[in-house]
């Protein structure tokens, strides 16, 4: 893009920030385009999620919209490009709640501050993590305190595969073997794909995950689900209790997907944006996508409601981390 080219596209957005906005009440959108960063590839849950919403937008809050997939390094590369940008209402950020609540506490350094960089708009969805046995398990253990005096009969048998080390998965694992008395060794794989194949070979014996990512073995019954982390039922596992019920009410963990957008941006463009993103929640269509993918629907009831529910998730993972032990990585 030109230097010509790129004044012109600035221009044109700071136009339309300082006299669109009040004509929202119309019915046509304020802006032209506006482009939503996602920190992981196409085909990606996030990906799809960002893209199912962003097509909803279309007509709405701007004339069209566009996903702008950055892979790599867990998000960070994206957000941190993201964060370095001018406010514009153009401008929009989807991704998944670890790398602003947890993600502070177990890097050393990010190339962004969550609670300065970014200006919440609204979350839309949260995943449980699961703890699920596979058929290396006996059968008759069936629930997470058999499974866990199973663990202590021989360390051979408290060994879970995670989907890497430092992530809300792996942390939870850590804090319920913790807060148990019982020594679980992890076993981190590249992906809970390839960890889902070994649990349901029986090359390992559990695995903790995401509700979404195992549901489908589970369903097929190659693997059952001992319990969730999340403070209710997963909707789409209504039989599987959570860690709470079991016994453990401090392990109460999820992820979440949810909406940012930079300082600065006026607050009509935020009101604006959270409206037509809650009203995309309750589009059939949109909902079930993310219903046939485990996820529990649970918009913010406000721009602001969400910064607060930020602020919570930051310090109680920072806990975790705490509790947990875990060593900051570089």
């Amino acid at each position: 893009m030109s230097l010509n080219r790129r004044h012109l596209l600035h221009a044109a957005t700071a136009a339309t920030v300082t006299g669109f906005w009040p004509a929202l009440a119309s019915s046509q959108p304020a802006l032209k385009m506006a482009k939503v960063t996602v920190g992981f590839p196409p085909g990606d849950m996030a990906d799809t999620l960002a893209r199912t919403v962003a097509d909803f937008l279309k007509g709405r809050y701007a004339e069209t919209t566009l996903v702008d997939n950055k892979p790599g390094a867990a998000a960070r590369i994206a957000i941190g490009s993201f964060a370095g940008i001018t406010a514009d209402p153009s401008e929009i950020l989807f991704t998944p709640g670890a790398m602003v609540v947890l993600f502070p506490h177990v890097f050393k350094k990010l190339p962004y501050d969550p609670l300065k960089d970014l200006l919440p708009v609204t979350r839309i969805a949260t995943t449980s993590f699961g703890l699920a046995v596979g058929p290396s398990v006996p059968a008759e253990v069936r629930t997470l305190a058999q499974w866990l005096q199973w663990c202590r009969q021989d360390a051979k048998n408290a060994v879970y595969a995670t989907s890497g080390a430092g992530t809300g998965i792996h942390l939870t694992g850590e804090y319920l073997g913790r807060l148990s008395g019982t020594r679980l060794t992890m076993v981190p794989y590249k992906g809970a794909a390839p960890a889902a194949a070994d649990l349901v070979g029986g090359q390992i014996h559990a695995q903790m995950a995401t509700v979404a990512s195992l549901i489908e073995y589970a369903r097929a019954g190659k693997i059952r689900f001992l319990g969730v982390s999340s403070a209710q039922r997963v909707p789409s596992l209504p039989d599987v209790p959570t860690f709470a019920e079991q016994g453990y009410p401090k392990v109460v963990t999820d992820d979440f997907f949810g909406f940012f957008v930079r300082p600065g941006t006026p607050d009509e463009a935020v009101q604006a944006l959270d409206r037509e993103i809650q009203a995309s929640l309750q589009d059939e269509k949109v909902r079930g996508i993310l219903e046939r993918m485990a996820l529990t629907i649970q918009p913010s009831e406000s721009p602001a409601a969400f910064r607060t529910l930020i602020e919570a998730e930051y310090l109680k993972w920072g806990g975790i981390v705490k509790t947990t032990e875990f060593d900051p990585m570089g």
